[in-house]
C-alpha cells in the first residue's frame, strides 16, 4: 500500500511502492523519461502519457512545464496556461491528501494544462482502444467542471476553440448548482458530421460530494475506456455506466491533444478543481481488475 512520504517533494522521485510493497521496475522499452513506473501499474507498454503532481520528477513545485513520465517514445510536453496566483494555484499539502495538487477556484478561470504537440499519433486514437484515467478533486459548489477534453484548446477564452469538425470527450464532475445531475461525473462522446453523442452519467455521487452545501469534495479516481464500440465510466474502480456506439467512432483529427481542467465554458461560472495525475493508455482498454489495481495501489496517497 502507498505510504504518503513517497509523495513527498523534498524526495527525488525513485518509483512509487507497489501493491506487494517492492520498488516499481516498469521502466518503458526505449523510454525517455528514465523514471520507473510503479509495479502496480498494468498494460505498462501503451501507455502514452503520465503526468504526476505528486512526483517531482513530473512537476518540481515551480514553473509551468510538467514531464511526461510515461516513458513512451513520443513523450509530450505539457505546459500549465495562465498566470500563478491569478489563473491556478499550487499547493504543496492538500489538505486531503497532504499531498502537492494543483487548482482552480471560483476567483481563477483561466487556468489549464495541455499538451503543446497537437496532431501527435499516440493522442489520435484513430478507432483503437483506449483508456483515460484521472485523480481530480471537485467542489460541490459548481455546476459543472471539465477535466479532461482531447479536442485541440478548449479554453481560448471560454469557448471551445474547435469547429466541430472532429470527434472529440469531455469527461466532467457535476455540482449542487446543476439543475438536473447533481453529484455526477459525465463522459460526453461527441462524434460529427451526425453530430450526435453518447452521455454516460455515473448512476452514485463522487466521493464527498455535499448536495447542501459548496465544499471540497474527496479526490476521485475516474476512468473511461473503449474497447472496439464499447465504452465504460469507472468512478472510484466502481463500473458506473457502459455504453455502445453505432459503428467504432475515428478519432483521427489534426489537432488531439491532453487537455486538463479547463472547464470549457465561459470565464466567472465558479468552477473548482484540483488535479492530481492523468494517465493515457493507446491500444488497451484497462479491465476492471487493472482499474482496481491501481486504485488500491494509489488510494492511500489521495486520502482514502
Amino acid at each position: 500500500m502507498l505510504g504518503n512520504s513517497w509523495f513527498k517533494k523534498e524526495k527525488p522521485f525513485l518509483g512509487l511502492t507497489g501493491l506487494g510493497g517492492g520498488v516499481g521496475s516498469n521502466l518503458l522499452a526505449g523510454g525517455g523519461s528514465g523514471v520507473d513506473l510503479p509495479a502496480y501499474l498494468t498494460n505498462t507498454n501503451d501507455l502514452v502519457y503520465y503526468i504526476d503532481m505528486h512526483n517531482s520528477a513530473s512537476y518540481p513545485g515551480t514553473g509551468t512545464a510538467i514531464t511526461d513520465l510515461s516513458g513512451a517514445s513520443e513523450n509530450y510536453a505539457t505546459t500549465i496556461e495562465g498566470t500563478l496566483n491569478t489563473d491556478w494555484y499550487y499547493t504543496s499539502s492538500d489538505d486531503e491528501s497532504s499531498n502537492p495538487a494543483w487548482g482552480r477556484e471560483d476567483d481563477q478561470d483561466d487556468g489549464y494544462i495541455r499538451t503543446t504537440n497537437t496532431g501527435s499519433s499516440n493522442l489520435k486514437f484513430g478507432t483503437s482502444s483506449f483508456t483515460i484515467e484521472m485523480w481530480v478533486r471537485p467542489h460541490s459548489g459548481t455546476t459543472f467542471y471539465t477535466v479532461f477534453n482531447n479536442d485541440h484548446d478548449v479554453h481560448n477564452n471560454g469557448n471551445r476553440q474547435s469547429d466541430d469538425s472532429n470527434n472529440y470527450i469531455l469527461l466532467s464532475f457535476y455540482g449542487k448548482d446543476h439543475s438536473e445531475v447533481q453529484g455526477e461525473v459525465r463522459a460526453l462522446i461527441r462524434h460529427w458530421p451526425s453530430g450526435n453523442a453518447i452521455m454516460m452519467f455515473s448512476d452514485s455521487t463522487w466521493s464527498g460530494y455535499n448536495s447542501s452545501s459548496g465544499q471540497w469534495g474527496n479526490w476521485n479516481h475516474i476512468a473511461l475506456t473503449r474497447s472496439g464500440s464499447t465504452l465504460k465510466l469507472y468512478v472510484n474502480s466502481n463500473l458506473r455506466e457502459t455504453d455502445t456506439s453505432t459503428g467504432t467512432i475515428d478519432f483521427n483529427g489534426d489537432d488531439y491533444c491532453a487537455n486538463l481542467m479547463d472547464d470549457s465554458r465561459y470565464t466567472g461560472q465558479g468552477d473548482f478543481g484540483r488535479f492530481g495525475a492523468a494517465r493515457i493508455y493507446k491500444g488497451t482498454a484497462l479491465s476492471s481488475s487493472d482499474i482496481t489495481a491501481h486504485w488500491d495501489g494509489e488510494k492511500a496517497a489521495y486520502g482514502h
